[in-house]
């Protein structure tokens, strides 16, 4: 699907989006993905997808003091919510395809895909492009409040342009991980609930 079509989507979804239905121990679960997700010191953190910013106040309330966070999203009307909800300093945002990333390799020490990752485009092209983000000793984590069998069906019972979206099996995603040269730390999956962590080697492999 043109991700130019799917960006409208979500720019016309955007007002509506914390309206949208979640599963009632959602806080939980987002406060599960980020304990687990989170190196200890985390400094520099990318929140891909973004969205409003469900990950900001948690990401706050757990990284230093100093820590940057950016939230990243290819929807405009999206960011401008996050911005007037979560006004903190240490939270930056920018628009962009998450298969270019404007940033340099290994700035990041944590790269987060929340409720995100069968949206950014192909699959594999995106990932490499996150998996670049990583500083040595930095961790990929993806996460869903669904598992894949879950959020495809549920796609697929969608019209416009997500439609075909599709979240690979966490066995899948973990493997071609492992291929692209991280070491995955774990990957489970089970009714809702979908969590991947990766890590990049601290030598830079």
């Amino acid at each position: 699907m043109d991700q130019a079509a799917k960006r409208d989507y979500f720019e016309q979804l955007a007002s509506a989006w914390d309206q949208l239905p979640r599963p009632e121990d959602w806080a939980e679960r987002l406060r599960r993905f980020l304990q687990r997700a989170l190196p200890p010191r985390t400094l520099r953190v990318l929140d891909v997808g973004c969205g409003t910013g469900v990950l900001v106040e948690g990401l706050l309330e757990l990284c230093p003091p100093e820590a940057r966070i950016v939230e990243l999203d290819f929807a405009w009307n999206m960011l401008a919510i996050n911005a007037s909800l979560h006004r903190d300093p240490r939270v930056f945002r920018v628009c962009a395809d998450a298969r270019a990333l404007p940033f340099p390799p290994g700035l990041f020490d944590a790269v987060l895909c929340f409720n995100a990752l069968p949206h950014l485009g192909e699959t594999s092209r995106a990932l490499d492009s996150l998996l670049a983000m990583l500083a040595p000793g930095g961790a990929l984590a993806v996460g869903h409040w669904m598992s894949s069998e879950e959020l495809n069906a549920f796609h697929a019972g969608l019209d416009g342009p997500v439609s075909q979206d599709r979240l690979p099996a966490v066995d899948e995603l973990a493997a071609w991980i492992g291929r692209a040269g991280l070491g995955v730390v774990c990957a489970e999956e089970e009714p809702g609930w979908y969590f991947l962590l990766a890590t990049k080697a601290s030598g830079g492999a």
